[in-house]
């Protein structure tokens, strides 16, 4: 029997695994594959909902459901935490003791390193984990007059366009509050531009101008000084906030790290077309784990769930696996309430930016419903090759 392991129930994970029941189903009803998700919560989260409960766009009870509910028939699931992945001998050491591997897929995603920023934990809010997006709300709830800093603490970070999402919402909170005029929007950026692709850049400054939302471009966060409330630069430039909502350093996760085979700040090395892990034919590293230039992102983790899910199964089959990721990724970015544009990209074309309209905000708010019974569930299997 062929036993493929993933680590991580996060989005790339589950698509992983739900991508590969469908492909070997005869295999695994002969028993000769097994599939086992290994991942210390009971919960798969739509992590893209944590922007929008600040702003009433979704219901927190909604951004996650039970694994168990999601996971096609005949995949184990492992409720344990993974402490380190072996990756010369096939075996992933959990709380529990040891699974050996013929495949693995490393889905660990990234983890926040708030110790990278002094001073972030008492000194900034973000909406990158459910209880903070939480927290959140209610800061904004209350928020009458005062500035208002949204920005990046550090590259990389998931969902490039999150924070400029959270701009332009809370512009038009404010607007619909009739608050414009109390309240100063300051958006800062750790590069020379608001987006890492120009283009985009100078249409979100266009649009920052329109707003009157002002920008602080290639600011580098050094520290956060909590108690007089300022954003300090490399350079010590200062900013003064009234509230921050800052994205977390992020950097590779804990199993990476004491795994030994991470770079400096624990992403997985990869080839890049074919996502195997460097020097390792029969691993995998899919999604934010990995330390390629691309999007950090749910669209990103499951486009290559889908490229390492056939070439498993290519491999299972006796083949030489062939399918090859081109580095596709996408995002459906909101632009205010009632507008949003589409953004795509892969390795041979540079990120296009949609015009914003409504229909793309209409189809923002339905992925949001059916996220949990297409994506999750990986119900397209049928139709991709």
């Amino acid at each position: 029997m062929k036993t493929i392991i993933i680590v991580g129930g996060g989005s790339g994970g589950i698509s992983a695994a739900n991508h590969l029941s469908y492909k070997l189903r005869e295999k695994i009803k002969a028993n000769d594959v097994k599939i086992v998700l290994i991942d210390p919560s009971r919960f798969h989260y739509y992590q893209p909902g944590f922007l929008e409960v600040p702003f009433g766009l979704m219901e927190q009870e909604e951004t996650y459901r039970e694994m168990n509910g999601l996971l096609a028939k005949g995949i184990t699931f492992l409720q344990e935490k993974a402490i380190k992945i072996d990756l010369e001998n096939r075996n992933v050491t959990t709380e529990k003791g040891q699974v050996k591997y013929d495949y693995l897929i490393i889905a660990t995603g990234a983890k926040y390193d708030y110790s990278a920023v002094p001073g972030f934990t008492d000194g900034a809010d973000h909406f990158y984990t459910l209880e903070n997006s939480k927290i959140l709300k209610t800061k904004l709830n209350k928020f009458n007059e005062g500035t208002i800093v949204v920005g990046v603490s550090s590259m990389p970070y998931k969902c490039t366009p999150a924070p400029l999402e959270a701009t332009f919402l809370l512009h038009d909170m404010f607007k619909s509050r009739k608050l414009l005029d109390k309240v100063k929007i300051i958006y800062t950026y750790p590069m020379p531009m608001a987006f890492p692709d120009k283009s985009i850049s100078d249409i979100a400054l266009k649009m920052f101008d329109q707003r009157k939302i002002e920008s602080k471009l290639d600011f580098k966060v050094k520290l956060l000084d909590a108690k007089n409330k300022e954003l300090i630069s490399s350079n010590g430039e200062k900013i003064s906030y009234d509230l921050a909502i800052m994205t977390p350093p992020h950097r590779g996760s804990e199993l990476i790290a004491n795994s030994g085979f991470g770079d400096q700040f624990d992403w997985v090395p990869v080839d890049k077309f074919s996502l195997n892990v460097t020097g390792h034919e029969d691993a995998y590293a899919i999604g934010d784990a990995t330390n390629l230039q691309v999007s950090k992102a749910g669209s990103v983790a499951d486009a290559e769930a889908i490229v390492v899910s056939n070439r498993i199964a290519q491999q299972v089959n006796g083949l030489t696996p062939y399918s090859l990721y081109d580095g596709s990724g996408g995002a459906l970015m909101v632009t205010g309430i009632g507008k949003a544009s589409m953004i795509t990209s892969n390795y041979t074309h540079a990120p296009v930016f949609m015009p914003e309209s409504y229909s793309y905000y209409w189809l923002k708010l339905i992925y949001n419903k059916v996220y949990w019974n297409m994506t999750a569930k990986a119900v397209l299997n049928g139709v991709i090759k």
